[in-house]
């Protein structure tokens, strides 16, 4: 919240008390305007033989999207009328940019016998709003409606110079992208213009919250470690670089990191508000900024999200998850073993894992075993076995298949190829500009029109000891589901059988003759 200015100090007896209102869109380190603003409001307030009681100070702030009671400091002096009795703009511009918000700050002035004052109107010299007659609030309206008309126009402006700047490359400007920093650079034409660069700290968070998504972390879990490990949040990262206060309640919310991880500004690329990648006439993407991740390690994210999305829509909903859920299982009818627990003699419960299947039969008896002694036994059994062994991954990357862009843009080509010999001048030139756009982008797709999926096993630095030994009992019941390992529960034979002595241990790899034979029958079948 910003800090507001509200009394400087008493007033003379009878002086008129001013409150000086500033407004200012857009703040960086080279405006001056709201110092402008403050001495011009200055000089008005002592040519009326004011005093200033306070200031309204609202910085970042669109007249054309907020009315004056939306305006976080001018908002505080409007609700204590009494407190005041004249209110100071430097313009009319500066209070309001539409005919509607204009009625309603004359209608409140007249109410509450307020005066308006601009220290500069038209022709330059101070104006005050008299709402006693019926022709000054007329002129009240006709400077908002051309104030209104400014602002449109200056919003129409602003958004033709930005297509403009984006159809060459350009960064357009706005709020800076979470991993980027504006910089000057001359481009191929040989102009110069405003374009993103690597921003190199948070660019390597922005990286390593996607190299995590990747290994399968969930977005609530990205951004509980960005929490944690306290990386500066969007809104600080662009409060630093215009040199202002940083916001020390601003946190990182799912959402945020949601959006950051599926943009495709992560490799550089001209994005719209719904996320999609804006286009050149020959189907390449619009570039604004760096690449801050290769194609490959975008692809890799794909996958991730994707496989992500399908797990969270085909995953059960179960209450009976337990640290071993998928990997112990019945000796008799190979199914899971779920939690239940068994009352002793002094009335304490003991923690079991029991097999509820109906295979069993109703009178058929039904395996049970200790539950701290087996989860104390699995994770022992792991290690000694595997611990060992050096850490693999599997990477994939996807295939790339050019050959639908390739034959849309084919068909492209010949649709333009017949209309421009019916055309003459600048739309001939331009057609034949596109031409030879997609022509050069068919030529760079045919040259690798199709490649294969990759799959690439990749031995990592540490051990399965070590990853197990550091990870909480979800993931190391991800581990071993991840390396198919199986727990069997023996019958309890035998007086005081020991736990260890009841369970089995070992990999239940699929078959892989059979798994070749499942994908070529699934690709038969395409």
């Amino acid at each position: 919240m910003t800090q507001l200015t509200r009394r400087s100090g008493g007033t003379p007896q009878h002086a008129l008390r001013v409150v000086g209102a500033i407004r200012l869109s857009r703040y960086h380190d080279a405006t001056t305007s709201p110092e402008v603003q403050e001495e011009m409001i200055t000089l008005a307030a002592n040519r009326i033989g004011g005093a200033l009681v306070g200031w309204a100070k609202d910085i970042d702030v669109s007249a054309l999207k907020t009315s004056p009671w939306e305006r976080e400091e001018l908002s505080y002096w409007l609700e204590r009328p009494d407190e005041w009795d004249v209110l100071i703009w430097q313009r009319m511009d500066r209070a309001v940019r539409s005919m509607a918000d204009m009625a309603n700050l004359g209608r409140f002035a007249k109410q509450h016998g307020k005066r308006l004052v601009f220290a500069s109107g038209p022709g330059g010299d101070m104006l005050e709003l008299d709402f006693g007659s019926a022709m000054s609030e007329l002129i009240m309206l006709i400077l908002a409606f051309a104030a209104q008309l400014e602002g449109q126009t200056i919003v129409e402006r602003n958004q033709g110079a930005a297509a403009r700047l984006q159809s060459l490359g350009r960064w357009a400007g706005g709020p800076v992208p979470y991993g980027f920093a504006p910089e000057r650079k001359t481009f191929p034409d040989g102009n110069e213009g405003w374009w993103l660069g690597e921003h190199k700290e948070t660019a390597d968070i922005r990286r390593a919250a996607i190299a995590r998504a990747i290994a399968g972390k969930s977005f609530s879990e990205i951004t509980d470690w960005l929490n944690s490990s306290g990386a500066v949040t969007p809104t600080n990262h662009r409060a630093r670089l215009a040199e202002r206060d940083e916001d020390p309640s601003s946190l990182w919310m799912s959402t945020t990191v949601r959006s950051m991880l599926m943009s495709a500004l992560n490799r550089g690329h001209l994005v719209t508000r719904e996320g999609a990648t804006v286009r050149n006439a020959d189907g390449s993407p619009v570039l604004q900024g760096v690449a801050l991740i290769n194609d490959d390690t975008w692809y890799q994210l794909q996958e991730a999200l994707k496989k992500r999305a399908v797990e969270a829509l085909q995953a059960p909903r179960r209450r009976d998850a337990h640290e071993l859920l998928g990997i112990l299982t019945c000796h008799w009818c190979s199914a899971n073993m779920h939690t239940a627990s068994r009352t002793e003699h002094d009335g304490t419960q003991t923690a079991q894992f029991r097999c509820n299947s109906a295979h069993h039969g109703k009178d058929a008896p039904k395996p049970t075993i200790t539950r701290a002694t087996t989860v104390a036994w699995v994770h022992a059994e792991f290690v000694r076995r595997f611990g060992f062994m050096r850490r693999t991954q599997i990477v994939r990357t996807p295939g790339v298949d050019h050959r639908p862009e390739i034959a849309e843009l084919e068909a492209n080509l010949e649709e333009l190829g017949g209309r421009l010999p019916m055309m003459r001048g600048a739309a001939a030139d331009v057609v034949a500009g596109q031409m030879n756009g997609i022509a050069e982008r068919l030529e760079t797709l045919r040259k690798a029109p199709f490649e294969p999926p990759r799959i690439q096993e990749v031995q990592l630095d540490t051990t399965w000891g070590d990853a197990f030994n550091e990870a909480s009992d979800e993931e190391r019941r991800q581990i071993m589901l991840d390396m198919h390992i199986r727990v069997t529960v023996g019958p309890p034979t035998g007086w005081r059988r020991p736990v260890e002595e009841r369970l089995t241990m070992e990999i239940d790899r699929p078959d892989p003759e059979a798994d070749e034979l499942e994908e070529a029958l699934h690709q038969a079948s395409l």
